[in-house]
Parts: structure tokens; sequence; C-alpha cells
């Protein structure tokens, strides 16, 4: 269609059926256009009485029809897709679900670490909860059930006991020093 538009006057325009009929500029035969011929963008229906711009070519029985036709005056409207809602923080969505997973991954690690060590303390919370005022104590002794000096290994293992355990028996006279006659003499 590199050829320049021929140019003429939709003579009738059928409306409900989507075809009509332009009389050409130069005076020869109609030329059957349908609304086919136009660009899907077309602002508004043909109707008689239109400068209508196209190109001839001729149907598979031989005659003539307008192809490529544009209304004079009625420039294609560019529809635009409309755009998805824009997501400003599209990236990080990637991010925020292995951050996700990772505090999960955590939080069950430290879970299942909890539970066993409760479960290695016979399942006493306070003994698990309990701290030393001297640092490493802590872990090295912990709130087994042990109440009595007879069951204590040392003096430091008793003042444990008596300062973070509940329920001991280790300090008769209540001066604060436990176990006195057998560890801390």
């Amino acid at each position: 269609m590199g050829s320049a538009r021929a140019k003429g006057i939709l003579k009738k325009w059928f409306n409900e059926k989507g075809y009509g009929f332009i009389t050409p500029g130069q005076g020869s035969k109609d030329v059957f256009i349908h609304i086919s011929a136009f660009d899907r963008n077309i602002p508004r229906q043909p109707k008689t009485g239109d400068t209508i711009f196209y190109h001839v070519t001729t149907d598979k029985n031989g005659k003539f029809k307008a192809v490529d036709a544009a209304i004079k005056g009625a420039a294609a409207v560019k529809h635009s897709k409309p755009s998805k809602p824009k997501q400003p923080f599209r990236g990080r969505r990637k991010s925020s679900w292995k951050f996700l997973v990772l505090c999960s991954v955590l939080l069950i690690g430290a879970g299942s670490m909890l539970f066993n060590r409760l479960q290695s303390n016979g399942g006493d919370i306070s003994s698990f909860m309990s701290t030393s005022s001297k640092g490493d104590q802590s872990v090295q002794y912990n709130c087994s059930g042990k109440t009595r000096c007879s069951q204590m290994s040392s003096c430091e293992e008793a003042k444990f006991y008596i300062n973070n355990c509940p329920g001991t028996k280790m300090d008769g006279d209540g001066d604060g020093v436990p176990c006195e006659s057998q560890w801390c003499n």
C-alpha cells in the first residue's frame, strides 16, 4: 500500500450491517467498504457524507473494495492498555519472603534448643530460667531438683543452688552459707 490513498465521499452507510459504498472523487464506479477497513481505534462510526481516504483492492470475486480507510477529520484515538497498579516494593517482596523464611528457621531452631534443654532438666522451667551471679556457673550447674547438701559435689554447686533454685534445704542456720558442715566450711 505504498501508493497514495484515494479520496471519496461515503454515499451510503448501513451502520447495523457495518458496510457501505464510497463514490470515488474521479467519478468511477462505487467502491464497497466494510467497517473492518477502518482502524480499530476510530473515534466514531462512519456516516453518510463523510470524506473517506482509502486504498482500493479486489476481493476474491474480482469486485473493488476499500481497505486501509480513514475518515477525514476523525483521527484514530490511541488507546493505551490500562496499566497495572505500580507495586513500589516489588523487588523487596522476594527478599521479604526470604527474611520471613530465615526468621522462621531461626525461631524453630531456638524453640528446639529450648525444648531439648528443658527436657534435659526434667521439665523444670525454673532451673532453665535461673542465672548465677557468677557468669559461667549457670553453664556448669542447673536446677535439676537437688535440694540437700548430700546431693552436691562442691561448695560452688551448693552456692549456685541456694542462690538460684527454689526449695533448697542447705542453709540450716539461715546465714546464707549453704552446706557449712560438708562443703563450705
